[in-house]
C-alpha cells in the first residue's frame, strides 16, 4: 500500500467518524400520538414498523383491577366516543376508568375522532388495551427486542383511592404484571409521583426507575434531593435541559430522557446537550433527525 493511498483511507475514515451521529434512544410517546391513536395497539404497531427503540406508554387501573393502557384516568374529550356514539365533551362529568370494569371501558372508542392537538393523527377505530396484551403483541410483532418506558400514573388528590387508585394499589397491581413479562433491563418504570418511586425502589430494588419532572423544575440538585435514592433515569420537560444538568446527571450515573419533543430543531439541541434518549409524539421526525 502506497503512502498516498494510506493517507486517503485514513482521511475517509476520519470523515466518516465525524459524520456519525451519537446513538439516541428513539422513544415513541404513547406509541407516537401525533401519528396514530395514542396508547393503542395501532400506535405501537406503527412505531415498531418505524423501528423505534422504545415504546412509551401509560397505565391506569379499572374497577376490576385490570391494568389498562391510558394516559388519562378518565375518558378525555380529546379522543373519546361513548358506546352510543356520542362524543365526550369538555363540560361533561368525567367518566373515570377506576369506576368502571374493563368490559365497559372496552366499549368506548378512542381512535376515530379527529384530533385538534395532533391533526395529522390517523382516524382508526380503537379501544384502550390491556397492558399485558399490548406487551404480548409488541413482543411477538417486533423484529428485534424492543424496550419499554412505562408510566405509573398515580397522583395525590381528593379523588385518590376512589376515582383513581392510591399509589400503593397502583404499584402493587402494575409492577408484578410488568415483571411477569420477563423483560429484564428492557423495562423502565417512570413516574412523577415521588411516593410511587420510593415505594417501588423499596419493594422492587432491581427495578429500573425514571423520575419524571415538569417544566417548572430545573434545578437538578433540588430535583434529586426529592428522592432518597439515585434513579437510573431523569426524565425532564425538554425545555429545562442544559449541557450542565446533563453532565451533572452523567457524573452520578443517571441517564437523561427529555419529554416530549416534536420540533427537529429542539431535538438537535438536546442531542448536543448529550442526552441518551428523546421521547416524541412524532417518532418519524425524531428518526429523521437523529439517525
Amino acid at each position: 500500500m502506497t503512502k498516498r493511498l494510506l493517507q486517503a483511507i485514513l482521511l475517509l475514515a476520519s470523515i466518516s467518524a465525524c459524520q456519525q451521529k451519537p446513538f439516541i434512544d428513539v422513544q415513541a410517546h404513547r406509541g407516537g400520538a401525533g401519528l396514530m391513536p395514542e396508547n393503542t395497539r395501532s400506535a405501537m404497531k406503527n412505531a415498531l414498523d418505524m423501528d423505534v427503540n422504545t415504546l412509551e406508554f401509560d397505565l391506569q387501573l379499572s374497577q376490576d383491577g385490570q391494568v389498562v393502557v391510558s394516559h388519562d384516568n378518565y375518558f378525555h374529550p380529546r379522543y373519546a366516543t361513548r358506546p352510543d356514539g356520542t362524543w365526550i365533551q369538555p363540560e361533561d362529568p368525567k367518566e373515570y376508568l377506576y369506576t368502571m370494569p374493563y368490559d365497559s371501558i372496552a366499549r368506548y372508542d378512542v381512535g376515530l375522532r379527529p384530533s385538534l392537538v395532533w391533526p395529522e393523527k390517523a382516524r382508526i377505530a380503537e379501544t384502550k388495551p390491556l397492558a399485558g396484551e399490548l406487551i404480548d403483541f409488541a413482543e411477538s410483532y417486533a423484529k428485534k427486542p424492543v424496550r419499554y418506558n412505562i408510566e405509573i400514573k398515580s397522583w395525590p388528590g381528593e379523588g385518590e383511592g376512589t376515582l383513581w387508585p392510591d399509589y400503593k394499589t397502583f404499584c402493587d397491581t402494575c409492577v408484578p404484571l410488568l415483571l411477569s413479562k420477563g423483560l429484564g433491563d428492557r423495562l423502565i418504570v417512570q413516574s412523577f409521583d415521588v411516593r410511587a418511586l420510593e415505594y417501588m425502589h423499596e419493594k422492587w430494588p432491581d427495578l429500573i426507575l425514571s423520575y419524571l419532572t415538569d417544566e417548572d423544575e430545573a434545578d437538578i440538585e433540588e430535583i434529586l434531593a426529592n428522592l432518597t435514592f439515585t434513579p437510573q433515569w431523569w426524565s425532564p420537560h425538554y425545555s429545562v435541559v442544559t449541557p450542565e444538568n446533563v453532565a451533572y446527571c452523567h457524573a452520578k450515573g443517571i441517564g437523561v430522557v427529555p419529554w416530549t419533543v416534536d420540533d427537529p430543531v429542539e431535538m438537535r439541541r438536546l442531542v448536543d446537550c448529550g442526552v441518551e434518549a428523546i421521547i416524541s409524539n412524532y417518532p418519524d421526525r425524531l428518526i429523521a433527525t437523529v439517525r
